[in-house]
């Protein structure tokens, strides 16, 4: 609960005091490995930066997203089954390519439970990564992107 306060505080308090913006943003994805719809939120800020080659704006955001990928146990029981939800915790960085127009890129990491009837469970672990682009226009913004994990991604949300 401590970490998340902090995170919380970081995110959110800290563009106040760093002449910035803050953002949440709200994720759907799907079409990739997960298989299923996948929703997700994020929390960031957007500033400017003297070290932006043309003088614009960054992004950094931090979130977390789940997809509902319990499976019905397979009749073969050599086959895994996903079992339970597929969740993630990530980080995305931004750059202004033209005013209000930002290329967005992402890492993360999501955990899936997988049994194999008659045997054992396991939880799959993966490296995830996103690529993408957002609209920025007065307190509100939109996104397209690519996950390694949730397929296509579209987003809206709101700076404050």
């Amino acid at each position: 609960m401590k970490r998340m306060m902090f995170v919380w505080a970081l995110v959110v308090l800290a563009p106040t005091a760093a002449d910035a913006a803050g953002y949440v943003f709200a994720t759907y994805g799907n079409g990739g490995d997960v298989g299923e719809p996948s929703y997700g939120i994020e929390l960031g800020a957007v500033f400017l930066s003297p070290y932006h080659p043309t003088g614009g704006a960054f992004s950094v955001g931090v979130g977390v997203s789940i997809a509902d990928t319990d499976e019905d146990p397979p009749a073969s029981p050599e086959k895994k089954y996903n079992d339970g939800s597929e969740q993630e915790v990530f980080a995305s960085v931004g750059a202004e390519l033209s005013p209000a127009f930002f290329g967005v890129a992402g890492l993360g990491y999501s955990t899936q439970d997988v049994v194999k009837p008659y045997d054992s469970s396991d939880t799959e672990n993966h490296a995830t990564g996103m690529l993408g682009v957002r609209y920025v226009v007065r307190g509100f913004d939109i996104g397209l992107g690519y996950h390694t994990r949730r397929g296509v991604m579209v987003g809206v949300g709101a700076a404050f």
